[in-house]
């Protein structure tokens, strides 16, 4: 079982509230997540919503079940848990205003993978944390 643990940041020129308000729109992420489809299990986006965003075609597909634990409008923060069989861990997505029009987006994830061996986990983390940037790039984009 190996520990991935990343953060993407990335500076977008746009309101924080908006980027926010993406971020935390669940089935949304369908939208500017490549490959991905999400569907909410229950729940209406608030705390306690559960969902799962599939990334991958066919076989090579993985799902990640997820529960929204905390949403902070006021803060622009929202924690969530994986809590499905293969990925577990911690998810923490903040939106910082650095002014009227820009603001950074800070994903971290700390997740355990059972199947992943330990020498792999700093290449996934990379990886991934390079992914999630050119996904907020794509928000960013949808956004504009």
């Amino acid at each position: 079982m190996a520990r991935v643990e990343f953060t993407a940041r990335k500076q977008l020129r746009l309101p924080a509230q908006s980027v926010y308000d993406a971020l935390v729109n669940w089935r949304g992420h369908a939208d500017w997540v490549p490959m991905t489809r999400v569907r909410i299990e229950e729940g209406d986006g608030g705390v306690g919503t559960v969902f799962i965003a599939t990334t991958g075609l066919g076989p090579a597909a993985l799902p990640d079940r997820m529960r929204v634990e905390a949403l902070d409008a006021e803060a622009m923060a929202a924690d969530l848990v994986k809590i499905g069989p293969v990925l577990r861990g911690d998810v923490r997505i903040a939106v910082l205003p650095l002014s009227n029009t820009t603001c950074e987006v800070q994903w971290h994830e700390d997740i355990t993978v059972p199947v992943l061996p330990n020498f792999a986990a700093p290449l996934v983390a990379a990886a991934t944390q390079k992914a999630f940037e050119k996904s907020l790039d794509r928000l960013a984009k949808r956004l504009r």
